[in-house]
């Protein structure tokens, strides 16, 4: 049975359109889901970053213990005056307060130097022949340090 010539024409003019293949939507599909392994794990970096500002809150008290102590350390004198510290040495007078959510450091009275961000609230305690150091960060995690100098101080009277 012979089909009439314009369905003829109809039915190869089908067979010589093109369309997407099986392979096609495969490489698409494989394509897509690339994407979508690799963009997970950057949304979730991204989207919570409460772990990353911790552990830079803990780095940032590691440098701020290990400048405060060489400090202390080469220093003269420690006082606590109206919750500042005062250390001395030779001819300067270094103080170390709570500025805003900062710490910070004064040579002299001149200067505005960040030591610690993110921080509540700090205390300074002079104790015998030493110096500790209660911070509490915005975040409410405590640290703590206490200091011994290399020389002996005048005892507090």
């Amino acid at each position: 049975m012979k089909l009439p010539y314009f369905e003829e024409r109809k039915f190869v003019k089908y067979l010589n359109e093109k369309a997407f293949t099986l392979l096609e939507v495969l490489f698409a599909f494989s394509i897509f889901m690339i994407i979508a392994f690799f963009m997970l794990p950057v949304l979730h970096i991204i989207l919570d970053n409460n772990d990353s500002t911790g552990r830079l809150q803990d780095m940032e008290w590691d440098v701020f213990c290990s400048q405060i102590k060489k400090e202390i350390r080469i220093s003269s004198k420690a006082d606590v005056v109206s919750g500042r510290l005062v250390l001395t040495n030779n001819n300067e007078t270094i103080n170390y307060e709570k500025y805003g959510s900062n710490i910070r450091r004064r040579v002299n009275s001149l200067g505005h130097e960040i030591l610690l961000q993110n921080v509540s609230s700090v205390t300074f305690i002079r104790i015998n022949n030493s110096v500790k150091i209660i911070v509490l960060d915005v975040w409410g995690k405590e640290y703590t340090v206490v200091v011994y100098p290399y020389i002996q101080w005048v005892p507090i009277v």
